[in-house]
Formats: structure tokens, C-alpha cells, sequence
């Protein structure tokens, strides 16, 4: 059985930046950044998120209630590791640059962000 659009966008409307991922970023977080640090805690945020985009071809094997559950977890699992990924690279940038060019600094790496999360289909596709 194949989710239709509208199943698919039931399904990963919560994932999205919701109240889970404010607990997680205000509560959670903090310890992470505590007990890791920023460039572990980037690293370990990246490997995970790799290992979570590798499991959904495996997900065409499911159906129902079981592939809902799949694509919900899995989509705020990797929900939850771009959040630690990108305030640990922003907490590094932040401690890298001097505080008067901060917003100049913190302007120029989202507009790179943005820009590659623009092309990164067509790399993939390329490949």
C-alpha cells in the first residue's frame, strides 16, 4: 500500500519544527552541549542523521500503521539531530568571531546554508 501526498503530509506535519523540538532545543539540548560540547555533539548529530536518511528505502517494506509510526519517527529523529547539528556549529561560529562582526558572520553562513539546501537536489540527482 503507497501513502498518498495528503497520508505523507498528516504523517510528517508534527515532525516539523513543533512543542517537541522547543522542549528539546530549551531542556535536552543543554545537557548534550554539556556533557559533549559543540564539535562532538556536530559529529555525533551528522553520523546519526546518515544512519537515519539510510533507513528509509527500507521503509518501502512497511504498510499502515507501521510505516506511519517509520516516517514519524524517523522524521523527528532527524528533526532533532539538525537541531544539534546546526546549534552546535552556530555556538562554535559565535565563539570564533568577534563580537562586533557576529551579525555579519552569522548573515553570511545562513545565506550559505540556505544556498546549499537549494542545490543539494541537484548534486543528488547529479549523482
Amino acid at each position: 500500500m503507497l501513502v498518498s501526498r495528503g497520508d505523507l503530509n498528516l504523517i510528517l506535519s508534527p515532525s516539523g519544527p513543533g512543542a517537541s523540538l522547543l522542549v528539546y532545543q530549551l531542556i535536552i539540548y543543554h545537557w548534550v552541549h554539556k556533557f559533549l560540547g559543540p564539535v562532538i555533539s556536530s559529529r555525533v548529530a551528522s553520523a546519526l542523521s546518515i544512519l537515519i536518511v539510510s533507513t528509509y528505502p527500507f521503509m518501502t517494506y512497511l504498510s499502515g500503521a507501521k510505516l506511519s509510526f517509520a516516517l514519524y519517527s524517523a522524521a523527528m529523529m532527524r528533526s532533532v539531530v539538525a537541531i544539534t547539528a546546526s546549534t552546535g556549529i552556530s555556538l562554535l561560529q559565535n565563539h570564533a568571531v568577534r563580537q562586533d562582526q557576529r551579525g555579519t558572520a552569522n548573515g553570511i553562513s545562513t545565506t550559505a546554508m540556505s544556498f546549499f539546501k537549494a542545490i543539494a537536489p541537484i548534486g543528488a540527482g547529479y549523482l
